[in-house]
């Protein structure tokens, strides 16, 4: 058991022995501290050998009188032989999952998705800003999340929601465009109209006349309050229409979460430490009450070019880590809700109605889910009416 379990990480030789007499060229070997692991007859004039490597080497000096044929190798020589063998092949192969992987991983196309080309234009202008153009490597998940915060925290007034998902070796953009609903106090008359195909959910009216209810279907651009008012006597008055309308609106959302979810968070403690580094060593001078883990920016005081040896004034922000690992059932819930907590960043949604998961992928490090949501939303919109003679 023992020889069989070093057989298998040594290099070893199993050698064809013929000659005048086998067992005096055993017995000379033997002397010679060579360990002969098997031995097989097989005539007076023959035998094999199964030896190391090392003790194979120490009988090439009988071959002048013994002829050696080596038949099998065995262990580290073996997988050396057959590495020499296919080199050109290994090569090949690791080139390929290395090409592979790399093309896997980055960015071919970008596809912003909303009607307006002006939304569509300072989207992509956005997204090239903030690192995500074509032919770069995927960001990671947090590095899109901050991304797209980014985005949102500087068009306010223009972007109520923005979400990118990974699509193969493509983004998809989806995008909600800011609409600024204002009560209009001027002398224009005004219909208030749907934004969105949708069921009416709810319509509220302080002047003008309702010409939906509420289970009506609508499509983008029918009214739903009118400001013209119809009297008994058929006359028309055109006045303003003021007022809200909550419909039922339908979104498909693309949402990916990994697996292993890591965020820092700074906790607002901020320090500032003397450090000495000395040959690759760090000395903290001065510093008991020690952060677990932070961010530091550092400022070298004195160097010395001819000697390994600085000191450095860092200022350290404290960081709390958040470092979770999810079941695939965890991280699916987990996705469901990142993709309502997005739908309702968008001020206009009053609340989640439904969520259905209509396409479900597993990757290795992440979940990726297509769903279908449907949401309650401010869909109504004032638009001038056209005064005709």
């Amino acid at each position: 058991m023992k020889n069989s379990f070093f057989n298998k990480f040594n290099s070893i030789i199993k050698v064809k022995v013929e000659g005048r007499n086998i067992n005096n060229f055993i017995k000379r070997i033997i002397k010679d501290n060579v360990k002969i692991i098997k031995h097989i007859p097989i005539s007076y004039k023959e035998a094999i050998l199964i030896i190391s490597y090392e003790d194979y080497l120490k009988l090439k000096k009988y071959k002048t009188i013994y002829k050696l044929r080596v038949i099998s190798k065995y262990g580290k020589l073996k997988i050396k032989e057959s590495l020499n063998k296919n080199k050109y092949l290994i090569i090949f192969i690791i080139m390929g999952i290395i090409l592979l992987y790399t093309l896997s991983n980055i960015v071919f196309n970008i596809d912003v998705i909303h009607s307006s080309k002006e939304i569509k234009d300072l989207v992509y202008k956005e997204l090239k800003e903030n690192g995500i153009n074509k032919y770069i490597f995927k960001k990671n998940y947090e590095e899109m999340e901050k991304i797209e915060d980014k985005i949102l925290e500087d068009n306010k007034d223009k972007i109520e929601w923005i979400e990118i998902t990974e699509n193969g070796t493509s983004y998809i953009v989806r995008v909600e465009e800011r609409k600024i609903k204002e009560d209009n106090d001027d002398n224009t008359s005004y219909d208030i109209v749907s934004t969105k195909n949708a069921i009416i959910y709810s319509i509220e009216a302080s002047s003008g006349e309702k010409v939906k209810k509420v289970n009506d279907y609508v499509t983008k651009g029918d009214i739903i309050i009118s400001g013209s008012i119809t009297k008994p006597d058929g006359n028309m008055i055109v006045g303003t229409a003021k007022g809200e309308v909550y419909g039922e609106v339908w979104y498909v959302v693309d949402v990916n979460y990994p697996y292993i979810y890591k965020e820092e968070i700074q906790t607002g403690k901020v320090k500032e430490v003397y450090v000495i580094n000395f040959l690759g060593h760090r000395i903290s001078l001065f510093d008991f009450n020690k952060f677990k883990t932070y961010n530091v920016n550092s400022k070298v005081l004195l160097n010395n070019n001819f000697l390994p040896i600085n000191l450095v004034k860092e200022k350290q922000y404290e960081l709390n880590v958040i470092d979770e690992y999810y079941t695939e059932e965890e991280a699916v819930d987990k996705a469901v809700e990142l993709a309502k907590e997005k739908l309702m960043s968008n001020k206009n949604i009053r609340e989640i109605k439904n969520a259905t998961i209509l396409e479900e992928n597993t990757y290795s490090s992440k979940i990726g889910l297509k769903l279908f949501i449907s949401v309650i939303e401010n869909i109504g919109e004032y638009k001038e009416i056209q005064m005709e003679e």
